[in-house]
């Protein structure tokens, strides 16, 4: 009877394990989310909680990987896989570094959650400049003069940062030395407009908002590709040039950018469009004058309001031809006071508004009554 009691004993322990193996088994083998444009993230859903990846998140980097599961209970053992950070959702309050993560929580109608931003004058959205003169959301700094001591007093479920270079991963660890949880959203460095809209999808996760953020995305996705066959037989594309020189350094976008897919969204031909970079190519202001002079519409000048405004940059625009022939035209006509632009915030998650803007450029004639929303004519 007493090897019997032993027997039982050890096939309950061997059942109970068994049943813990095949619990971790199904939590790591779940369904993916299906992600069409967006190159930079991917999410899956287990039986317990989300799984959140995010790969290679800034410029240059290879093989660089975050992982977050988004649970709801901190507490609750759920044999999450070592090395994969734990966040508890919906999210109550975050810190955003970049305004155009402003505009996806916006949409999402989560803007009530923000408690900090990076740069309090650069943000377009009223509702949060109404909080910020109430001194209730505030100015956390940014990238290497982030306020550590004043973000660690706000004691935020997160951190939403993004940087250009592998600089941003030293300022997100002095934070986790804080116990302050940080992620990285890189959407600008997709390669397609829905591309960095589709964020949208990954940032919905942590409010417990996905069916929001995949109406939202549809919706404009629909626009956005019946806007691209509307454009679709244009036969005279005009060429298309981009930027400034900034200290003799023009940075042009590659030919693999989401600007030079919008630019053929819309029926234009992207001057550099043979170049296969995602990120900005610096060139000699000698090299762009002999490349771009014969460029039929000239955009994203900087800060630039009037025509006058180039030649001062560079005296040498007087003899530029698409300065003297080109029309000129600028994204800034939604730009505040203090030169935040809200192209760069709220047009995230309105591609087919800037598209649209695109196309009445180029083809004014396929979109009649269509009136510019971020870009203005420059005379």
């Amino acid at each position: 009877m007493k090897n019997y009691y032993i027997f039982f004993f050890l096939m309950l322990l061997f059942s109970c394990q068994s049943a813990k193996k095949n619990d971790t088994k199904e939590n790591l083998q779940a369904h993916t989310v299906d992600v069409k444009y967006a190159q930079g993230f991917s999410i899956e859903y287990h039986d317990h909680f989300k799984l959140l990846t995010i790969h290679n998140p800034w410029q240059g980097a290879e093989n660089i990987q975050y992982q977050y599961a988004l649970v709801t209970d901190e507490k609750e053992d759920l044999m999450i896989p070592a090395g994969i950070k734990k966040i508890v959702v919906p999210l109550n309050k975050v810190i955003c570094l970049s305004t155009s993560h402003v505009a996806f929580l916006d949409v999402l109608n989560e803007t009530e959650s923000i408690v900090g931003v990076s740069g309090t004058n650069f943000v377009n959205n009223q509702k949060l400049q109404k909080k910020i003169s109430q001194n209730e959301i505030v100015d956390v700094g940014y990238e290497n003069h982030l306020n550590y001591e004043l973000i660690a007093g706000m004691n935020p479920d997160i951190v939403i940062t993004y940087g250009v270079g592998s600089e941003v991963s030293s300022y997100n660890q002095k934070l986790n030395d804080l116990g302050i949880e940080t992620m990285i959203i890189p959407e600008y460095l997709e390669t397609h407009p829905l591309g960095k809209l589709e964020w949208i999808k990954f940032i919905a996760a942590l409010y417990d908002k996905e069916d929001e953020a995949a109406l939202y995305f549809q919706k404009v996705e629909n626009e956005y590709n019946l806007l691209v066959d509307l454009v679709s037989t244009t036969k005279k594309k005009p060429k298309v040039l981009f930027g400034l020189p900034w200290k003799d350094t023009w940075y042009v976008p590659g030919g693999n950018s989401f600007l030079a897919k919008m630019v053929d969204d819309a029926g234009g031909d992207y001057i550099w469009r043979e170049n296969n970079s995602r990120e900005s190519i610096p060139l000699d202001i000698e090299h762009v004058f002999v490349e771009a002079n014969n460029a039929d519409v000239w955009l994203n000048t900087g800060t630039v309001k009037h025509k006058h405004e180039i030649v001062k940059i560079d005296d040498r625009f007087k003899d530029f031809n698409p300065f003297m022939h080109s029309r000129i035209y600028n994204n800034n006509l939604l730009q505040n006071e203090w030169g935040g632009n809200d192209y760069w915030e709220k047009g995230t998650v309105e591609p087919h508004i800037i598209l649209k803007d695109l196309i009445k450029i180029f083809h004014p004639e396929l979109l009649f009554n269509h009136t510019l929303v971020y870009y203005r004519s420059i005379n």
